[in-house]
């Protein structure tokens, strides 16, 4: 009688259990029904034929209703066939009645099977499934062949991308070229980042596209992040060979301006290119962009050459100078000339052969005031010594520069605050601005140094004055001898013991004096670098 009892009460829990699950099955169809906007019912995919898809295995297709099912992020089974390249599962999907639909299914986040396949670069599903697209086309004669499989290749996601969006942001090159060829007249636009397919192929340094993409788009869209061009992307990238080929396809881009106003020639001398990449922009430029100014950390109308001496590349001063000789008449908005923003920086333009260009020596631009009345002589004699290039330096250079030797010799540490200079590829510009305790540290530093140097002035009186006074003492009388040192008079007239301790102690005292005068030059050579160092 137990035991009768305790199995109804075991098949009754079984009983709810299963209605239970039922219950959750049908609320989660029917919520996933609402979500999709269809009124097919709509449940989560079975394991088991999901692992199938993914492994290609055909056989349980024919067990499971697969119009119906989706993953979580609402995928169908051929979305999971194509991700993982099941070529011959998707080929049998599609052959498969009523199921042409999922070919345009979109998941989740807009993508379709094709964008999965595209994605992960299996070449022969994304074949099957423009050749789905071209069947179904043919078979539906209201609608034509050519509007199915275009429409699939046209076909955004959420992100705006389209297949070849994808194909290219993830090098693909085989599924690149098939993409193109199968609808070459299309303009892909830009996405919602603003990037086309061929600026990413540029972005991502991917050379070998963006000849692709040249070379089989009839009209290709070239914008990106930013407001910029892929000529933009290839100078940031110090990309000759792609710069060269996007200034063949399209030379105009060299006056194209980003958001900020920057055109390619001002990155090329932010970054610092290669002078090939920057003779090509010259080239290729018209007047205006080299003479344009732009906004550069806060200061505004910064010409090309005004970045490229504030960032210390001296080959492209040299070669926009060669190019253009009357651009360094230009001034920024504070002022500065290109002088007043290389200047600062002995050690590059004296050691660099900028000294010697004539376009840089005229008194009309060392003598010109910026905006807080300096010169570019003020804040080359207000810089940072450096010491070693100092002694090279010939008089002829100085003189070429109207620097007087003496104010050369004396010049003192420049009171400014360092600035972190950063750039992320195709990012925005960044300057990071030192706290005032760096400031304040610097101060403390230099007092500390002034009161070495006192200590080091007391310590060479005491060390000259001990170097200075021999053992013995001198001779005071008036003879022939006085003034010398006691102990350096000869040994003659003394006789036995007394000869040889006054020989000992003359020897001693010429060894005295050699390691005391080693001592005095080792002290003095000491001393002097101890003052130079101070000055600098």
């Amino acid at each position: 009688m137990a035991d009768s009892t305790t199995s109804s009460l075991n098949l009754s829990t079984e009983s709810n259990q299963v209605v239970a699950e039922d219950a959750r099955k049908i609320q989660i169809a029917n919520q996933a029904t609402a979500d999709d906007g269809n009124l097919t019912q709509i449940i989560f995919m079975d394991p088991k034929l999901y692992v199938a898809a993914a492994h290609g295995d055909i056989h349980v297709l024919e067990r499971h209703d697969i119009r119906v099912q989706r993953t979580p992020k609402k995928n169908t089974v051929l979305h999971v066939a194509a991700q993982f390249g099941q070529a011959d599962f998707v080929e049998k999907i599609l052959k498969l009645p009523s199921l042409s639909s999922l070919l345009q299914h979109h998941n989740e986040k807009g993508d379709t099977p094709l964008h999965l396949a595209v994605r992960e670069g299996h070449l022969t599903v994304v074949k099957n499934l423009i050749h789905a697209a071209k069947k179904l086309g043919e078979e539906d004669t209201e609608r034509g062949a050519a509007a199915d499989w275009k429409v699939m290749l046209r076909t955004t996601n959420n992100e705006q991308d389209t297949a070849l969006h994808e194909a290219v942001r993830n090098h693909h090159p085989e599924v690149v070229k098939l993409l193109i060829q199968e609808d070459p007249d299309f303009t892909y636009g830009a996405n919602t980042e603003g990037n086309t397919p061929l600026y990413i192929a540029a972005e991502w340094g991917f050379g070998d596209l963006v000849q692709m993409i040249l070379d089989n788009c009839s009209s290709p869209a070239h914008s990106g992040f930013s407001g910029r061009t892929a000529l933009h992307a290839a100078v940031i990238l110090k990309d000759p060979a792609m710069t060269k080929k996007i200034l063949e396809w399209k030379p105009a881009l060299t006056k194209e301006l980003d958001k900020n106003g920057w055109s390619p020639l001002h990155f090329a001398a932010y970054v610092g290119c290669h002078p090939t990449i920057v003779t090509q922009l010259l080239e290729k430029s018209d007047t205006y962009v080299v003479y344009l100014g732009v906004k550069n950390h806060g200061i505004g109308n910064r010409t090309a050459l005004h970045i490229a001496a504030s960032r210390g590349h001296v080959e492209i001063v040299k070669l926009m100078v060669s190019h253009f000789p009357d651009c360094c008449e230009k001034v920024d908005d504070e002022g500065n000339n290109v002088l007043h923003l290389i200047m600062p920086e002995k050690k590059i333009f004296l050691t660099s052969g900028l000294s010697n260009i004539p376009w840089l020596r005229v008194r009309g631009l060392t003598y010109e005031k910026n905006g807080k009345g300096k010169t570019p002589l003020h804040l080359f004699h207000n810089s940072i010594i450096p010491w070693e290039p100092l002694f090279k330096l010939t008089w002829d250079t100085l003189l070429g520069l109207r620097v007087r030797p003496s104010e050369f010799a004396i010049s003192y540490r420049r009171k400014r605050s360092s600035r972190i200079v950063s750039m992320r590829p195709l990012g925005s510009l960044e300057i990071k601005e030192d706290s005032g305790t760096k400031k304040v540290n610097k101060y403390l530093k230099l007092r500390n140094n002034e009161s070495h140097m006192i200590v080091a002035a007391l310590i060479a009186t005491v060390t000259f004055a001990a170097g200075f006074t021999l053992p013995g003492g001198y001779i005071q009388n008036e003879s022939n001898n006085q003034g010398l040192a006691v102990l350096s008079l000869p040994t003659n007239g003394t006789n036995g013991k007394d000869q040889v301790m006054a020989f000992a102690l003359r020897e001693n005292f010429r060894i005295f004096v050699m390691a005391d005068g080693i001592v005095m030059f080792a002290f003095y050579v000491r001393y002097c670098c101890a003052v130079s160092f101070f000055i600098a």
